[in-house]
């Protein structure tokens, strides 16, 4: 756990206590802070009761800071009370973020690094968790002393505090609630339509993104995708700015002084290490199961970018990529039974997600649905023919069943997954082979805790199906390799 001595003995208010406030609470009681705690939906752990009050009776002009969970809405679609207050009293709302960036290697009165120690912080629409699992393993291969955390996996305070490279993935709300920043090394993959009510439109969610150069300090590196508009006019911005060097990216081509892929190759075509007859340095050829498909192309061109500024050569990077795994909940498969693949990707909670799924599998049995985001499922239309059968869960099951059958796709509304993963189950062995998909398009909130949880209970029904089977199944902790089709 992150030590904050900055907050020692200080007046803090904590707004949100969820998985990331109870870790800020837990950071600032260690450190003796008194601690003012409100929840929108109140407090049930005995063990914090005493901590809690509304935000009337909070002393606002004795507090020395005010910190606010990645859930609290900071203006759309309305900006929270704890927000106005902390305005009116002259107290600068803080992340968890920003407390860790504070007591990790950083002076924002100074702008610069003050530490030997690397923060990386990671964003995109797609892409992130992977691309931080990846940099994060190929560090560790390298025997360096890191961890990865964030938004993905373990809150930033609750890291170790001793490491030499902290790897942070960093969602459009923990971004649009800090404003420390200044890293190390900063990362955006790609930018598509997503959380707009948080955001107030892809104008705020496109200004939430790229927050994460903010604050740059003279030997940043910012890694920047462009194989979307909106990355693109973010990485022509950038190379106009005094900090910092500027690397594009991409998972179709090798940009000028970047990385990219070219005959599927990974090319390093910078200009530090290009030859003195212009040749571009070949890192790697072939196809990895484990990351397979041009999204993850662009997630490698990173992943290599990030480590390459960060003291890892080629020689280092390519059995460090060889030996990942993968993700748990991102095309993961948990089973083969009587020919039939079964695949969690409970973590493509967008359109442009369960994008990458459609383009690998044919013959799909598809359970989708759940709290529904802006972007709907309209975009994927083209891939519905690869839909054998449809499966509906929770809040858009009506309307999505609606346009899947005018759109021909056969379609039933199951209404929990238990319910879809049998039924899927039932007509998926009626095929020699074909994929039992979660892909879901949706967020989980309306049935579950996260992503995670949906992933952990459709895996738990598909193992059970199996072993009540009595036939044996082959199980991968990594992401099943597929057919690739444009």
């Amino acid at each position: 756990m992150i030590c904050l001595d900055l907050c020692r003995n200080k007046n803090i208010a904590v707004i949100g206590f969820g998985k990331t406030g109870k870790v800020v609470v837990d950071c600032l009681m260690a450190v003796g802070a008194t601690i003012y705690l409100y929840d929108d939906n109140g407090i049930d752990d005995e063990h914090y009761l005493g901590m809690f009050c509304d935000l009337l009776n909070f002393d606002w002009s004795n507090l020395d800071m005010v910190v606010i969970s990645p859930g609290v809405s900071t203006l759309w679609p309305r900006r929270h009370r704890a927000i106005d207050f902390a305005h009116r009293y002259g107290v600068m709302p803080m992340s968890d973020i920003d407390l860790f960036r504070l007591h990790v290697g950083y002076s924002p009165t100074a702008k610069t690094a003050v530490s030997n120690q690397k923060v990386i912080g990671i964003t995109g629409t797609n892409g992130k968790s992977t691309t931080t699992a990846l940099v994060g393993h190929v560090l560790a291969v390298a025997n360096s002393k890191s961890c990865i955390g964030g938004n993905f996996g373990i809150a930033a305070l609750s890291l170790a505090d001793d490491q030499d490279f902290y790897v942070l993935e960093l969602s459009s709300y923990n971004l649009d609630s800090s404003n420390i920043f200044g890293f190390d090394s900063a990362v955006l993959l790609n930018v598509t339509p997503d959380h707009l009510v948080r955001h107030g439109g892809m104008s705020g969610y496109i200004a939430a993104k790229q927050k994460i150069f903010a604050n740059f300090h003279a030997a940043s590196q910012a890694i920047v995708g462009i194989d979307d508009a909106h990355c693109r006019e973010i990485y022509e911005f950038l190379k106009t700015l005094k900090y910092p060097n500027v690397i594009p990216i991409s998972g179709v081509k090798v940009p000028e002084n970047g990385v990219g892929w070219c005959d599927g190759m990974l090319v390093d075509n910078r200009d530090v290490i290009r030859g003195t007859n212009g040749d571009y340095a070949k890192i790697i050829c072939g196809r990895y199961d484990a990351l397979d498909g041009v999204h993850n192309r662009q997630n490698i061109a990173a992943s290599y970018a990030t480590c390459a500024v960060n003291g890892i050569d080629a020689e280092q990077f390519v059995p460090a990529l060889h030996s990942f795994r993968g993700l748990q909940h991102r095309q993961e498969l948990v089973a083969t039974f009587g020919g039939i693949q079964y695949i969690n990707d409970s973590k493509a909670t967008n359109a442009q997600s369960v994008k990458q799924a459609m383009m690998r599998f044919d013959n799909i049995f598809w359970i989708l649905g759940g709290r529904p985001k802006e972007d709907g499922i309209e975009s994927l239309i083209k891939y519905f023919h690869k839909v054998k059968h449809a499966f509906l869960l929770g809040e858009a099951a009506s309307d999505w069943y609606n346009y899947l059958e005018y759109c021909g796709v056969q379609a039933e509304i199951s209404g929990t997954l238990d319910v879809a993963v049998l039924s899927a189950h039932a007509l998926a062995q009626k095929e020699d082979t074909a994929v039992v998909l979660l892909s879901p398009a949706c967020a989980s909130f309306d049935q579950f805790k996260n992503f995670e949880e949906r992933g952990n209970v459709f895996t738990a029904i598909v193992r059970e199906i199996c072993a009540k089977s009595g036939e044996s199944t082959e199980s991968s902790l990594g992401i099943v390799a597929g057919s690739y089709t444009t």
